[in-house]
C-alpha cells in the first residue's frame, strides 16, 4: 500500500489488514466509546473497499460541508459514489469523503445526532 495507517489487532492481519481510519474524521466528530478501536475502520481486498464507522457527530464544526470523513487515501476511494447500507443519505464518495446529503433531503442534521453508524462496501478502483 502507498500509505502508512495504524492496523487494528485482528486474528489474520497480514492477509487483508483492517485499518484505523479515525484520523480522517472531520473536525468535531468523535468515535463512540462503545466501538473503541473499531469505531472507524476500513479494509481493502483485491476487488473491494469496505469502510465502517460508528461516530458521534454532535460536535461537528462545519455542518454545511456534510463531511464525516475527509481525505481518505486513494486505495479507499470507490469506483462510484456508494450509499451506506442503511440508506441514511450518507455516501462513500469517489473523492475520498464520507458525506451526508443536506438537511433538506434527509430531514436531519449531523449535529442533531449523538450516533451515526454506517457500513460501505464498494468496488475498488484500479490504482
Amino acid at each position: 500500500m502507498a500509505f502508512d495507517l495504524p492496523v487494528l489487532a485482528t486474528p489474520y492481519p497480514a492477509m487483508y489488514p483492517i485499518y484505523d481510519l479515525s484520523g480522517f474524521l472531520a473536525e468535531g466528530i468523535v468515535t463512540t466509546s462503545a466501538g473503541g478501536a473499531f469505531s472507524v475502520w476500513g479494509q481493502i481486498t483485491p476487488n473491494l473497499v469496505m469502510v465502517s464507522l460508528r461516530v458521534n457527530p454532535s460536535g461537528i464544526i462545519n455542518e454545511a460541508s456534510g463531511n464525516i470523513l475527509e481525505g481518505l487515501p486513494n486505495e479507499f476511494k470507490p469506483v462510484v459514489n456508494t450509499p451506506d447500507s442503511a440508506l441514511q443519505g450518507i455516501f462513500l464518495m469517489t473523492d475520498g469523503r464520507v458525506w451526508k446529503r443536506p438537511y433538506s433531503q434527509t430531514g436531519w442534521y449531523l449535529a442533531e445526532r449523538t450516533e451515526v453508524s454506517c457500513m460501505f462496501t464498494a468496488p475498488r478502483r484500479s490504482i
